[in-house]
């Protein structure tokens, strides 16, 4: 698919959406783990506040930042809404902040949004309806761009055998609390390892399945110090997580389905599908034979054998 890459979401801040003083009920919760990130944050900001869901409480857990001008603009962004709360922590990494600010999360729904990312305008509405539309759905997500360091559209076809050795999974997703819970959260394992996967593992592996929104929601920031550079160019950091991602595939059902969102889409959204040959693949893990088969292949090429 052709994508622009040119129309990043919140160049622009809409003023007018501005909440000073509100009564309005949130109905999903926003947590954003902030680690002197001020270089990007006010775009991230924007994102927020330009959503067509108004009703949302974004929970900021300033993660130990050793960058006072950072934190000061942290504070000086987040006290022009009132929707918006800064919580500090001593530094412990992603996996504590998240759990930190689920803690505090006033509603039955929980996102995630680094404070480097961006999201579209209709995203978390989008995670929302698709969550009331799909009852038995454990979480929603859409699909995303990389951009910054590097472009590219990432929309791959739902496999649960797949996850188990290549993560296609990015965290544009909104989750059940209920379900994060029942899986006890965030592991705090080491402040820096895949955290993101290993949730979406442990709840595969309690049989728990997302809906999948069609759209490009989110913007993923491909940076050279993000969290998952720094698991990958650490050796120590890398094997550890494997190891610990290796232990939880083995109690994946391989079999699980997703659901594809049923409701309507924006007008002015970017649709997204899956590619011919990422369904083929698909398809063939759908069976022990199939994934052991593709796995190998992966772990050869990424080896570089």
């Amino acid at each position: 698919m052709v994508f622009d890459f040119s129309k990043e979401p919140g160049k622009a801040l809409e003023s007018t959406l501005l909440v000073e003083k509100s009564e309005l009920v949130p109905k999903i919760s926003v947590i954003t783990p902030f680690y002197n990130s001020g270089q990007f944050f006010e775009q991230t900001f924007n994102c927020l506040i330009n959503q067509t869901l108004k009703e949302f409480e974004w929970i900021i857990i300033n993660d130990g930042s050793t960058n006072s001008k950072d934190v000061e603009d942290l504070e000086r962004l987040a006290a022009m809404d009132c929707r918006i709360r800064v919580l500090h922590q001593k530094n412990g990494g992603q996996s504590k902040a998240k759990n930190y600010g689920i803690s505090f999360a006033n509603t039955d729904i929980i996102a995630f949004v680094d404070a480097d990312d961006l999201i579209e305008p209709f995203y978390l509405e989008l995670l929302y309806q698709a969550l009331q539309k799909h009852p038995k759905a454990g979480w929603s997500y859409t699909d995303v761009v990389g951009f910054s360091g590097e472009e590219y559209v990432w929309c791959k076809t739902f496999s649960a055998g797949r996850m188990t050795f290549n993560n296609i999974l990015v965290n544009a997703a909104a989750f059940r609390r209920e379900v994060i819970e029942s899986v006890g959260g965030f592991s705090e394992i080491a402040k820096h390892y895949d955290e993101d996967w290993a949730l979406y593992l442990k709840l595969l592996s309690r049989g728990v399945h997302p809906v999948h929104v069609p759209v490009i929601g989110f913007w993923y920031r491909k940076s050279a110090c993000g969290m998952q550079q720094t698991v990958r160019k650490d050796e120590k950091l890398r094997i550890q997580s494997d190891h610990y991602i290796e232990e939880l595939s083995k109690h994946v059902d391989i079999h699980i389905k997703e659901e594809q969102y049923c409701g309507e889409l924006p007008e002015n959204a970017t649709k997204s599908e899956y590619g011919k040959a990422d369904r083929i693949l698909a398809t063939v893990m759908k069976n022990r034979i199939g994934l052991m088969l593709v796995k190998r292949l992966y772990l050869r090429k990424k080896e570089g054998r």
